[in-house]
């Protein structure tokens, strides 16, 4: 192996600097940072695209997480890509038929499954003030998440959507036929 040390390289002729060629790859040791005073490409590439559905009913009325039948799985190709997040969720929330106000139901984005790491969560709800005793359901809402994730493995990844009950509220993911999409795109690092 050889080592070149050097503080500028310019090339000899016209203003591009080719290291390597067709199929080469360039490793950068950890620790290394790359300065672009200029124009760099090869950075934020799409690499793969995975897209799930699902329009199955999952009802959740507990206070715990519960998938929503909404999960893929990727795996990414370095260390270094990111998982760009995208996901679309039909959730409807309704009372539980106790008088109690606080009615919030929370959907959650995990890495991995419900158990596993929450990346970040939204709250959906039937009315957080009134303390109605109703138990009809209620207006739909389409709960998203568009989340960079770096999950910094070349691991399987699984990305799941959860939902939770909590106070006096019931929550359903994908009723009356609803579809909901998650869409993964491995991003160049």
């Amino acid at each position: 192996m050889s080592k070149l040390e050097t503080n500028q390289v310019d090339p000899a002729t016209g203003t591009t600097l080719t290291l390597g060629t067709s199929g080469d790859t360039i490793a950068i040791p950890s620790g290394v940072t790359m300065a672009n005073s200029g124009t760099a490409t090869g950075f934020g590439k799409v690499l793969q695209v995975v897209t799930a559905t699902t329009s199955s009913t999952v009802t959740q009325t507990a206070s715990s997480y519960a998938t929503s039948g909404l999960t893929a799985d990727i795996t990414p190709a370095s260390t270094s890509n990111k998982v760009l997040v995208i996901t679309s969720c039909a959730i409807q929330t309704y009372g539980d038929t106790s008088n109690s106000s606080g009615r919030s139901a929370p959907v959650g984005l995990f890495r991995g499954t419900v158990s596993d790491t929450k990346i970040q969560e939204h709250i959906a709800g039937v009315n957080m003030v009134s303390a109605s005793t109703s138990d009809s359901d209620w207006s739909y809402n389409t709960v998203s998440f568009v989340v960079l994730d770096s999950p910094s493995t070349t691991s399987s990844q699984t990305y799941t959507v959860g939902i939770s009950g909590s106070g006096a509220t019931d929550i359903k993911a994908n009723n009356d036929s609803n579809t909901s999409t998650m869409t993964l795109l491995e991003i160049a690092g």
